[in-house]
Parts: structure tokens; C-alpha cells; sequence
């Protein structure tokens, strides 16, 4: 347990100013409250804007339940403020984090038409509920795209009529994130957006829709170094939201700073547990993704223990804690925590015999899935490879729509797929499956914590005899996906495989600095790191 205490007295520092407030400190005193510098102007009665404008800053810190009180409270403050009706309807409408549900749709709706009635209400204030009518009104699930358009070009035409207005300027940013369409490989909507958010930024560098923003518009490999600054200030702009505190780990993950994602989660996933239990409630989920990203980063530096007790901590989580607006995350993030650690740790056997989720969803039993997958790739059992490849067909069968080969949608499929060719000796078929995967990941990037497809094919081709080939693939996927564990371990032995230990030695050196305390089964792992790296730092001895 050496690595976990090594970092405590750091996490210890950013716990004081992460607890929300209502939660006393050790001295007995309650810290106040941070959540951001927010002006949004209202022409509603004073006594309403206090609250209004929290309701506002919590909303840009994605706290959605609490940020509905904040504007119901300044509803009953001034019954006849209609933007702290769009308040709560805005508290329904989840852009990024998912589609609106029948019941968020509905509540969205009772309260864009209290906001169409009430008296007290401006110009500017008007085309806010116009825009967001352009979404709610005849919304389908299918026309999402549409709908989420339309709602961004009329932000666009209120920045234009309104060009002092920041605030439309920050959910414009926000909605170009929200619609930005999966087959864009260039990236025009992050671009615009973080072309909107940066200058603000400047002007205002305590507003925490800004920070949030900006690392969710430069969460990929081609962007990410655009988005450190806003990762290293959000958590400091508002300490007292759980997501304020975790967001900056996607960041750190994207460039493999993994101390700094560490220490970030470690106080969001602090800041959830403290709340759950006090007045200011905040759901599981914010747990939960907090640990998706702990188990993550323990695993990229070697901590296999402290993983280990993540995931199992995981399971501990029940259903009935995760807000009901983000049920189908539980299955998907439970099954995580046991694909991940398995196949991170090459634990073949382990991964073999973990079971599907009883929801038949088709993200989280296909991470189970591939965990198969994989373990059938190693051990070359053809047929247990191919019974995985029957078993995910039949759950995408369910589904409406498949997914078209090469896209992000494909991805589990086709990476299943590809183990199968590879458990049945076709090398060819394989890297014909990855290669699509890892070069549109190359330029929009993985989600967040899963597996780079390029790592995959990396390993696969070593895995087939061909170290030269894995080498560069090794390489591409260090360029987009820095300082990955079994990157940096698999370029090490693909250079050793072609002879070059000079080059093995750099990469294990890599390895064994982000690995300190190693626990686990990396320990093994990193045994032979350590001693290529003394051989080529003096090659005499």
C-alpha cells in the first residue's frame, strides 16, 4: 500500500476546500461555498438573483438536482421571474452527459410553459426560451440531431442581436459540444467552441462554465494540450462541485498525468461520498465515474492493488444510490470495473470467466465481452472466440439500428470481432478490423477510459510474430494515448524483439517513473523493465 499513502497528504490539502458547504470541517467551522464567479443578468425582482445565479453556476457544473432547487427557490422568491422557469427546464435538458428521458422531457416542458407565462420577462430573456423551444417543441429521439441544432442556431442568432451577452455565448459553446456529430473526424464544433471559450476565458477566469467547457471541447488526442490551463484552474474556480473536481482528469488522462488525475478524482470521489450523506445531495454516478477514472489511472502506473480495491468497492454500490436520470450508467460502469482490471492486468483467465450483466445492454456486456475476446485472442481458443462473436450479435440484434463498420458505434463489435479473427489465425482479418478504429481514434480520440484500438493492434501484431510492424503501432498509440502502462511495456518489448535494448531501455525508463511504489501483479511485470534499464544505463556491469 505504499503508492496509495504516498499520495495522501496531497489529496488531504485538496479535501479541505472540497467539501461542499453545509458539511463542517474538522475545526467545527463550515467552509463556504465555491462554485464560481456567475452575472447572469435578469430583469426579475432582487430577491430572486441570488439564487438564480447560483442555480446558474451549479447548472455549468452539470449539479442538476441541486441547481433546480437554486431556481426553484428564486421562483418562489418572485413567482413571475420567467428565467428561473428556464432555470429548472435547463436542469432537464443534459447536454453532453445524455439524451433528455420521457420524464425529463416532460418536466422540461412544464416548466418552459410556466416560463411562457410569467410576466416578468425581457427581450434578450425571450429568444433564451425561444431557443430552447426550438429543442423541447415535437421533440423525437430520433431527430435528436435536428432538434440539438436547431437549439444552437438560435443561441447563435441571440449572441448576434446580444453580443455583450457572455452568458449566450458560454451555452452557444455548450451547444456546439452538445450536437457535434459523431462522423466530424475535424473537429469544427470543439474548434468553434474552444474559439469562443478561450478569449472569455481571460476576461473571466473564475466562471466555471468557461473551464468546463474548454476541457470538454479539447477531450481528444489533437486538442488536449488547449485544454490544461482550464483543467488546472476548474477545480479551484468551484472546489464545492464533485464534477468541478473530477472534470480536469480527463485532461490529465489524455496526457497521461497520472498523478494529477489521481489526485483530482481521489477529491471528487470525496466530495460525492461527503454530500451523499449530508443536506446537499449528489447521486452515485458522481462516485462511480470518479473511481472509473481512479481505477484507470492506478492501473497506467502501476498501483494493481489500489485498482483492485477500486473495483471491488465498485460492487458495493447499489442501483438504488445512482439517480434515477442515469440508471443505465450502474450496469455499464459495474462491468467496467471488472473488464478493465482483467484485461489491463493480462489476466486471461479472469477475464474468461467473468459474467454478463442481466440488463442485455450492449455497451456493458460487451465490455464483458471483449474481456472474452481477448482471453480467447491469447489463449487461441477459436471456438470460445467465436461463441463471443455469436453471443454479441445476438444482443445488437435487439437493438434498432446496427452500427455502420468504422465507427465510433462499431467500435466493440468490431474489436470483438477482430480477437475472434486473431484467436482463429487470421492476423490479416484482424488488423484489417483495428486499423479503421485506431485512426479515427487517433483524431477524435477513445472514450474516455477505455482501451485504445491502436494499443490492441499493436498487441495483436506482436502477438502474430510481426515486432517491427507493433513497434510503430506502439508508437502511434503513445503519441495519442501517452504513458499507458502496457503501451510503453509492449514498445519495450517490441524494441527488444528487434534487437534494439537502447530503445527498450527508454521506453521501461518511462514506465518505471510513472510506476513508483509499483504494487500488485505489476511488480512482476516491471521486474524485467528494471533490469534492461540498469544493462543499458551502464552496459559495463
Amino acid at each position: 500500500m505504499r503508492g496509495r499513502l504516498a499520495i495522501v497528504p496531497i489529496v488531504l490539502l485538496s479535501l479541505n476546500s472540497a467539501v461542499a458547504h453545509g458539511h463542517d470541517d474538522m475545526s467545527g467551522m463550515s467552509p463556504p461555498e465555491r462554485l464560481g464567479t456567475v452575472s447572469f443578468e435578469i430583469s426579475c425582482a432582487p430577491a430572486a438573483k441570488a439564487d438564480f445565479n447560483r442555480g446558474v453556476a451549479l447548472l455549468h457544473s452539470f449539479w442538476f438536482d441541486e441547481s433546480e432547487r437554486a431556481f426553484k427557490r428564486a421562483a418562489a422568491a418572485d413567482p413571475d421571474c420567467s428565467m428561473a422557469y428556464w432555470g429548472e427546464a435547463m436542469t432537464n435538458f443534459h447536454q453532453i452527459l445524455d439524451r433528455p428521458s420521457p420524464s425529463e422531457l416532460a418536466a422540461a416542458d412544464a416548466a418552459i410553459a410556466r416560463a411562457d407565462t410569467a410576466r416578468e420577462k425581457n427581450a434578450r430573456e425571450m429568444l433564451y426560451l425561444r431557443a430552447l423551444h426550438r429543442f423541447l417543441d415535437g421533440y423525437k429521439p430520433e431527430e435528436f440531431q435536428a432538434h440539438a441544432t436547431r437549439y444552437a442556431e438560435a443561441l447563435l442568432a441571440l449572441t448576434h442581436k446580444y453580443p455583450r451577452d457572455s452568458e449566450a455565448k458560454i451555452f452557444y459553446a455548450l451547444a456546439l459540444l452538445a450536437y457535434d456529430p459523431d462522423s466530424d473526424t475535424t473537429l469544427v464544433n470543439p474548434r468553434k467552441a474552444v474559439s469562443i471559450l478561450l478569449p472569455l476565458f481571460r476576461k473571466y477566469p473564475n466562471h466555471p462554465g468557461i473551464a468546463h467547457y474548454i476541457i470538454h471541447a479539447c477531450d481528444n488526442p489533437q486538442m488536449a494540450r488547449l485544454g490544461l490551463d482550464a483543467a488546472r484552474h476548474y477545480a479551484l474556480i468551484a472546489p464545492s462541485a464533485p464534477h468541478a473536481l473530477h472534470m480536469p482528469g480527463h485532461i490529465f488522462a489524455r496526457l497521461g498525468l497520472w498523478q494529477d488525475d489521481i489526485r483530482s478524482n481521489l477529491a471528487s470521489k470525496a466530495a460525492s461520498e461527503t454530500m451523499s450523506t449530508g443536506t446537499m445531495h449528489v447521486g452515485a454516478q458522481n462516485r462511480l465515474h470518479a473511481m472509473e477514472f481512479l481505477e484507470y489511472a492506478y492501473l497506467q502506473t502501476g498501483h494493481d492493488d489500489e485498482a483492485r480495491a477500486i473495483a471491488v468497492e465498485g460492487t458495493s454500490v447499489k442501483q438504488s444510490e445512482v439517480d434515477p436520470d442515469f440508471a443505465s450508467y450502474y450496469p455499464y460502469v459495474e462491468a467496467r470495473f471488472q473488464a478493465l482490471f482483467a484485461i489491463e492486468t493480462g489476466d486471461w483467465k479472469l477475464a474468461s470467466m467473468l459474467a454478463p450483466t442481466s440488463d442485455n445492454e450492449a455497451y456493458s456486456n460487451g465490455l464483458i465481452l471483449l474481456a472474452h475476446a481477448e482471453a480467447a485472442g491469447h489463449t487461441k481458443d477459436k471456438n470460445a472466440a467465436k461463441a463471443v462473436v455469436q453471443a454479441y450479435k445476438i444482443i445488437l440484434a435487439s437493438k434498432p439500428k446496427p452500427p455502420a463498420p468504422g465507427t465510433a458505434r462499431a467500435t466493440m463489435r468490431d474489436e470483438i470481432a477482430a480477437w475472434a479473427d486473431f484467436a482463429a489465425g487470421d492476423l490479416d482479418g484482424a488488423v484489417a478490423l483495428l486499423k479503421p478504429i485506431a485512426d479515427l481514434q487517433a483524431k477524435v480520440g477513445k472514450q474516455e477510459v477505455e482501451l485504445p484500438a491502436r494499443e490492441m493492434l499493436a498487441e495483436i501484431l506482436m502477438l502474430g510474430g510481426k515486432p517491427k510492424d507493433a513497434l510503430k503501432q506502439y508508437r502511434l498509440s503513445l503519441s495519442s494515448d501517452p504513458n499507458r502502462f502496457n503501451g510503453l511495456l509492449g514498445a519495450g518489448r517490441a524494441a527488444e524483439a528487434l534487437g534494439n535494448r537502447a530503445l527498450a531501455g527508454r521506453y521501461y525508463r518511462t514506465l518505471l517513473a510513472n510506476c513508483a511504489d509499483a504494487t500488485g501483479p505489476a511488480i512482476s511485470e516491471l521486474a524485467h523493465a528494471r533490469e534492461v534499464v540498469a544493462q543499458t544505463t551502464n552496459p559495463g556491469h
